[in-house]
């Protein structure tokens, strides 16, 4: 399950949007959304330099994000 929350301008706080059972139902919602029917990718974050970097590719791949012009969206893989 992947849990989707998202904000608008920098600061602001973010909102839940719910769950999703796969990236393409997230990318899905996101497009609906957005009304974009282009396709979406997901940004990893890796910093190998930065100490709090995710340890391995699991912690790595379960932190994904996505920005549009308006908004910027966070995922972020739950263990159920």
């Amino acid at each position: 399950m992947w849990k989707l929350s998202m904000r608008g301008a920098r600061g602001t706080p973010f909102e839940d949007l719910g769950s999703y059972g796969s990236l393409t139902d997230v990318a899905e919602a996101i497009q609906k959304m957005e009304n974009n029917h282009e396709g979406i990718f997901f940004r990893i974050w890796v910093d190998p330099i930065n100490p709090h970097s995710p340890a391995n590719d699991a912690e790595a791949l379960s932190e994904l994000d996505y920005q549009t012009a308006k908004h910027y969206y966070s995922l972020t893989r739950s263990a159920q």
